[in-house]
């Protein structure tokens, strides 16, 4: 994009604006600062400004703040980290545990030699923890886990999560 001697004009102005406006600031001498919403004066006459002018009213209306010596450290009454009105502790109760989803029944390898199932994504044989879940037996078509809470249900293959009315195996 080409620039035209409008936009050249316009930006030298605005650098030569902006020049003026730093050296006046800069430069003029003033005779009040505002601090801390105080105006206090700032012609010192080569001394060092005061930190604070006079004892103000603590901004809780208690007693006056007093003056801060700059030879040595401040020493405070209380700690000012510390939190006066702290809510009190509270103690936390545990919820109980939500129930364990049922296991996924994936595929089904059955035969005399040899019976795997892959649950929930790994493949397990019977005596193998699954959760909470016990698998205790593999049948063709399905499985058959024991939970201490849920007790021995069968889930049928390629379903999410057992049977409708959680059938129980046959012992």
């Amino acid at each position: 994009m080409k620039l035209d001697r409008r936009h050249m004009i316009a930006s030298v102005i605005l650098l030569v604006g902006s020049v003026i406006y730093n050296i006046w600031v800069f430069t003029r001498s003033s005779t009040t600062v505002t601090r801390n919403s105080e105006v206090v004066d700032a012609s010192f006459e080569g001394t060092a400004p005061p930190l604070l002018a006079a004892p103000r009213a603590s901004p809780t209306g208690g007693t006056a703040l007093p003056d801060v010596a700059i030879d040595r450290l401040p020493t405070w009454p209380r700690d000012p980290f510390t939190d006066l009105q702290a809510p009190p502790e509270v103690v936390a109760v545990a919820a109980p545990p939500a129930p364990e989803p049922d296991p996924v029944v994936a595929s089904i390898l059955y035969s005399e030699a040899r019976r795997f199932a892959t649950i929930n994504g790994r493949i397990t044989r019977i005596g193998d923890q699954i959760g909470s879940y016990t698998l205790v037996d593999i049948l063709p078509n399905a499985v058959v886990i024991e939970s201490p809470l849920r007790g021995r249900r069968t889930l049928p293959l390629g379903t999410l999560g057992g049977t409708a009315g959680g059938a129980v195996a046959p012992q």
